[in-house]
């Protein structure tokens, strides 16, 4: 923005200060009339034809001038008002220089305070055009010295007081102009760096923003990175290494789902401060999101790798204290070491990744290196995924089908189907391996979907041949989150003509203690529809058995864990016995699982435990096996006949 501009627009300091610049200038003029009238020996002196001395003339003009010019500046007309001073105030003080005596005159003092208006007030180029004026009237004047062109009038000299009093004014006015320019410059400087200093904390705040975690105060995924490339390339001797620990929480989700969000929140602060109050000055606590943290320590050789991510899962798995609960939770460290300078942030959180879920697989709330055994661990299960996806598309996949044996009568009262991926397999892998990869990809609801199905219609042909047993389906978390769950058993129960009473869906406990309003609303609309919920591997998941009252559950399926040590340990023994009973208190049926010797049937008969199934009867046959057992009738000589 230029001068004009300045003036133009509505800026009311600007303004102000050309003001008060004019109002000086017109008590100058107002002082020099009185200086000359009253200390050069009067007005009328003079040697011309009006009478009247000169510099007299043209200071009272230039004060009626002035005035003017503040009349201009009152009607807004700033612009105007400003061209019109510089003019004035130059043109009189060249001819009160030239009738003073030109160089010799006081009014040259006057000069350089008339370019520092101009500088402020006018434009570039009526700030030259002015400067150029002044500078040809002072070669003039100079020529007119050499020369002797026109002389002075004698009586127009100053001399004496009068001298002192003009030379007083003019300082006077270019030390109060002065001060007030200054001022404003310091006032102006002093805001600038206020303003700067404000900018710089607001820099500040800003970089804190983008760099920490808004929840924990822990640096967030970008300020990991670059601090992890800042350590990296700060590596100095062949045995300093950069450690990245990649932390999972193993059941944060219980947490969330058994309390709230404002809880899981709390667990997070917590855990945070517990990292941090681990870490060292140069070490590094960030917070990937969710309940993934990274620690990232920079060692020498020799230093206790173990020793500090036994720290970090011991600090982590202390008790906290959340709405009058105490309540614990575990997590699984993957560990990668590395002084590579080439290795990225995304290369070695990736390397940390893998081992992590490494460490889960082994039982969670435990740690595990990265090797490069786990790349190939990935690429096979990458492999196993790509397999799966075109056993789909080929139409590969298998349900076999295992007895559900009553205690009481030993006689088949249903079957659980099982996926197995017998055609298109090669490498002849296992359900225990290829189930989770499923279940972790979005493949599962196109198989799930698919065993529900095949389920049913199995299930519909037996009781075609006169056989009315159940079927039990086996359906993960994911499948449920999905609000089309429900749709798929309604159609594959009218596709087949099965009543929903014969159908069976085997849950997690994990899934029953979500608080998930669209899984609840799915599992409340199958219950209605007449469909029966089981508890799969009852008593390995989360230990508060609340949810039994909440949710319509018919019947719990004890893990094989439990059933295969009650022959010989007492403890064991006393667990099932007391499952057993809470079951029958509730209501609630009793299915145990892994039943591979005589002994342990013996035990749960004396148990009044409802069902078994197991390998002492038959191992998960293909529903035409599973058609002859059926035709055997005596389920307890399924074992000889499978």
């Amino acid at each position: 923005m230029n001068n004009r501009q300045l003036l133009q627009v509505d800026n009311q300091f600007f303004s102000k200060r050309f003001s008060h610049i004019v109002w000086a200038t017109q008590i100058a003029f107002l002082v020099g009339v009185f200086n000359a009238i009253f200390l050069r020996g009067g007005p009328v002196f003079a040697d011309n034809a009006l009478g009247v001395r000169l510099d007299i003339a043209m200071l009272s003009s230039a004060t009626v001038l002035t005035f003017g010019v503040l009349v201009l500046l009152r009607l807004g007309k700033t612009v105007l008002a400003s061209s019109a001073y510089l003019w004035m105030l130059l043109i009189m003080m060249i001819i009160v220089s030239w009738v003073e005596g030109g160089l010799y005159s006081l009014a040259i003092l006057s000069f350089p305070l008339m370019f520092v208006f101009s500088a402020l007030f006018a434009e570039l180029k009526q700030f030259l055009l002015l400067f150029i004026t002044a500078s040809i009237a002072l070669v003039l004047f100079g020529l007119n010295h050499m020369y002797d062109w026109y002389p002075a009038p004698a009586d127009m000299m100053v001399h004496g007081v009068a001298r002192i009093v003009g030379g007083l004014v003019i300082t006077v006015v270019s030390g109060y102009v002065a001060w007030l320019l200054g001022r404003d410059i310091k006032q102006s400087l002093s805001k600038l760096q206020q303003e700067n200093q404000r900018v710089v904390e607001s820099q500040k705040v800003i970089k804190q923003l983008a760099e920490t975690d808004s929840l924990t105060g822990l640096l967030n995924r970008n300020a990991a990175e670059n601090t992890y490339q800042k350590l990296l390339s700060g590596l100095q001797y062949k045995g300093e290494k950069i450690v990245f620990y990649f932390i999972d929480l193993d059941n944060f989700k219980d947490i969330n789902d058994l309390f709230d969000h404002h809880a899981g929140d709390r667990l997070l602060i917590t855990i945070a401060d517990r990292l941090k109050a681990l870490i060292g000055p140069e070490d590094v606590a960030c917070r990937l999101g969710g309940d993934e943290f990274v620690v990232i320590v920079k060692t020498t050789e020799g230093c206790d790798f173990d020793g500090f991510a036994k720290q970090l899962i011991d600090a982590i798995a202390k008790p906290f204290s959340l709405v009058g609960t105490q309540v614990g939770v575990t997590a699984s460290i993957g560990i990668t070491v590395t002084n590579n300078r080439s290795s990225t942030f995304d290369d070695v959180r990736k390397k940390a990744d893998m081992a992590m879920y490494k460490a889960k697989q082994s039982g969670k709330n435990k740690y595990h290196y990265y090797s490069s055994e786990l790349d190939e661990e990935y690429m096979r299960n990458l492999n196993i995924l790509t397999g799966l996806k075109d056993a789909v598309s080929n139409d590969l996949l298998d349900l076999h089908f295992q007895p559900k044996v009553s205690l009481s009568s030993d006689k088949i009262a249903g079957a659980e189907a099982l996926l197995r991926w017998s055609r298109g397999n090669p490498h002849s892998i296992r359900p225990d391996e290829f189930i989770p990869i499923i279940e972790s990809t979005e493949l599962i609801h196109n198989i799930g979907a698919w065993v529900i199905q095949e389920s049913c219609r199995a299930c519909k042909q037996w009781h075609d041949a006169g056989h009315h047993i159940t079927v039990a389906a086996n359906v993960s978390a994911l499948q449920l989150t999905r609000a089309n769950f429900y749709d798929i058993v309604v159609n594959a129960l009218e596709e087949s003509g099965l009543e929903p009473h014969y159908l069976e869906i085997e849950l997690t406990e994990h899934l029953l203690i979500q608080e998930n309003k669209l899984v609840k609303h799915q599992l409340a609309a199958l219950t209605s529809l007449g469909v029966s919920l089981f508890i799969d591997d009852f008593g390995t998941g989360y230990s508060n058995m609340n949810y039994l009252t909440r949710i319509n559950v018919d019947a719990l399926k004890l893990d094989k864990s439990f059933i295969s040590q009650i022959a010989d340990s007492d403890d064991y023994r006393v667990i099932v016995t007391a499952i057993i009973r809470m079951a029958q208190v509730l209501g609630m049926q009793v299915v145990a699982e892994g039943i591979e010797t005589e002994a342990v049937r013996k035990l749960l008969c004396g148990l009044d435990c409802d069902y078994a199934q197991g390998y002492l009867w038959s191992k998960p046959v293909e529903n035409k096996q599973f058609m002859d057992l059926l035709e055997s009738n005596l389920a307890h000589d399924i074992c000889l006949t499978a």
